[in-house]
């Protein structure tokens, strides 16, 4: 990873990016953002202490071969890791997590705060449309650990504002909805949670 920023400050001066403490880089990922072949990558940078985190993100030039920015989203993503700058701490159980998919997308996990009995993860997929990272997919799950049967998820299709939702019933089953909504493009520097369940009918 330090041999990869060092090529970055090595690009042309008009593709730059900002400096990074190599140590602030929670998680990363390489995959083809963009469909053109080349090897690309996006990482969470820790911004402060428990405030949201960044992401950068970063298109391989395959003529020069280096790494061009292509964005930064500041503070979407929440999280903590207990870290560098705080002795003393471990590593923490809700560190956000990058997985590059198979069509070029980016599953985004952004785990629950360990904080009192109800607890949502969310994941996101991004993609890239027309230079910009948007959201494509929107999924949670939720569970209330000191209460017997209640929790409930959902998975929807942010562009086509389909999918389906679910959530137990007190006698233990299981009630199945679908969802469906009017599909949006939605940048993701332009996310808002909300949006998400309010579509899966939260």
């Amino acid at each position: 990873m330090r041999a990869m920023l060092f090529g970055l400050m090595l690009a042309p001066t008009a593709a730059l990016a900002e400096p990074i403490e190599t140590q602030k880089i929670i998680t990363a990922a390489t995959g083809d953002w963009n469909g053109d072949g080349a090897t690309d990558l996006a990482m969470i940078v820790e911004t402060e202490p428990s405030e949201p985190m960044d992401i950068h993100f970063f298109l391989r030039d395959r003529e020069h071969n280096f790494l061009r920015p292509a964005g930064i989203v500041r503070e979407q993503i929440t999280g903590e890791w207990n870290g560098y700058d705080r002795p003393g701490y471990e590593a923490s159980d809700t560190e956000p997590e990058l997985t590059a998919l198979p069509n070029g997308s980016i599953k985004l996990y952004l785990p629950a705060m360990p904080v009192g009995s109800k607890r949502t993860n969310q994941t996101l997929t991004l993609a890239y449309r027309n230079d910009a990272f948007i959201v494509a997919g929107f999924a949670y799950d939720y569970h209330d650990y000191l209460e017997h049967n209640v929790a409930s998820d959902c998975n929807y299709n942010v562009l086509t504002g389909k999918g389906e939702s679910s959530r137990k019933r007190p006698d233990g089953t299981t009630e199945q909805k679908i969802v469906s909504v009017e599909g949006k493009i939605i940048p993701f520097a332009e996310w808002n949670p909300g949006t998400g369940f309010s579509a899966c009918g939260e």
